[in-house]
């Protein structure tokens, strides 16, 4: 099959990562989608297991256009290829839905519209009737990404957007997606057998999903609700077909703590833990950042993977600086050497003015979630 992953601008080499990991796939890679190609169960595989990806999808084609007519042109030439008869039945439903990033003389509905208006005249040719068309529930969906001057046309196999989480039921001011946050354990070169330790949790996200990573769990374990399942080529024993790679999850405790000042978000820690179904892998525990170093011993951390506050109009420069001064100081005491923070916010530039002797910067990233641009710094005690 070929298809290819949508993603958050940034996160596109974690995915290919991701890929080469889990079905042993190559791919390339434009900004917020990675293409690859793979039978069809490690593509469906795929979509069970990823962290980054928001969705996935069978790609028909992609293609760059001029204007709205373009696009419309180079649409329905794609879809005029498509062999129908594999997707569609006589009882299957479908809609099209399309997603936009940048700035077009165009709606999403009205592409949606008149897509689907190519999908009927199609369908008749190919199978002899009109599909039905249901917004609320289709069994296929037909996704259109426009990513500024290009398009990808293709089946959406998830029917959902893999990046807000299934487990996140209880939330934090301030916390980020869960694709992000795995991309900052995977970007940090976060080891499975390394003590990894966030000093903000919030709502314990990063400590989430460092363990779904290291225990092979999917984030939908307990929601396997996948568009796939609908599809007439895609029939399966759905419970064989999940209990396979399930059974391959490890359920040691792990070396991952998540620490929080605010108890509230240290009780949302654990409760979202456990609907991800791996609350026993992590320990979440109440402290204020000056008393870290009552908790964790000289030399015995790894990796702190934490989001932290920069200057706002909701925080003054003067308590970030408080943040940043006592951050340097405790890991000066805990970490390894060799040690690494990795660290996200939106602006760094006072967090590199602080950066004391000892510590170094040694990797650099711009991240997205959506149109929020973040910068993450690796620093690691020397």
């Amino acid at each position: 099959m070929k298809a290819c992953a949508i993603v958050d601008k940034g996160i596109e080499k974690v995915c290919s990562l991701e890929l080469s990991e889990l079905i042993k796939a190559k791919s390339t890679s434009e900004e917020r989608v990675v293409f690859f190609e793979a039978k069809d169960d490690d593509v469906l595989k795929f979509c069970y297991l990823t962290q980054s990806s928001q969705r996935v999808l069978e790609l028909f084609d992609s293609f760059s256009f001029k204007d709205y007519d373009d696009f419309l042109k180079q649409s329905e030439k794609i879809i005029s290829k498509i062999d129908l008869k594999k997707s569609l039945e006589k009882d299957t439903t479908f809609r099209v839905a399309c997603e936009r990033i940048g700035e077009h003389d165009f709606g999403s509905s009205t592409a949606e519209q008149d897509i689907g208006e190519f999908i009927l005249k199609k369908a008749k040719q190919d199978i002899g009737f009109e599909p039905k068309v249901s917004l609320e529930s289709p069994d296929l969906i037909i996704y259109v990404l426009v990513n500024d001057d290009k398009a990808y046309i293709g089946i959406d196999l998830v029917g959902r957007d893999l990046s807000k989480r299934q487990y996140r039921i209880f939330t934090s001011p301030g916390t980020v997606n869960s694709n992000l946050t795995y991309a900052m354990i995977r970007l940090s070169n976060y080891s499975k057998k390394e003590r990894l330790v966030d000093l903000f949790c919030k709502a314990g996200l990063i400590c989430i999903e460092a363990a779904l990573y290291n225990s092979g769990t999917s984030s939908s374990f307990y929601n396997k609700d996948f568009a796939f399942k609908k599809l007439p080529n895609m029939k399966r024993e759905w419970d064989d077909f999940f209990k396979k790679i399930d059974l391959k999850r490890k359920e040691d405790r792990q070396e991952i703590i998540g620490f929080d000042p605010l108890l509230r978000n240290i009780e949302a820690s654990k409760k979202n833990a456990k609907l991800a179904g791996i609350d026993k892998l992590i320990m979440f525990s109440k402290m204020d950042l000056d008393w870290t170093d009552t908790k964790l011993d000289e030399k015995s951390v790894d990796a702190v993977i934490s989001r932290i506050v920069c200057p706002s109009k909701n925080h003054p420069e003067s308590d970030a600086r408080k943040t940043y001064k006592e951050l340097f100081y405790q890991a000066e005491f805990f970490l390894k050497k060799k040690g690494r923070l990795c660290l996200l916010t939106e602006n760094t530039e006072l967090l590199r003015s602080m950066i004391p002797e000892g510590f170094g910067i040694t990797k650099e990233e711009v991240l997205f979630a959506g149109k929020q641009r973040y910068e993450y710094l690796i620093i690691e005690k020397k």
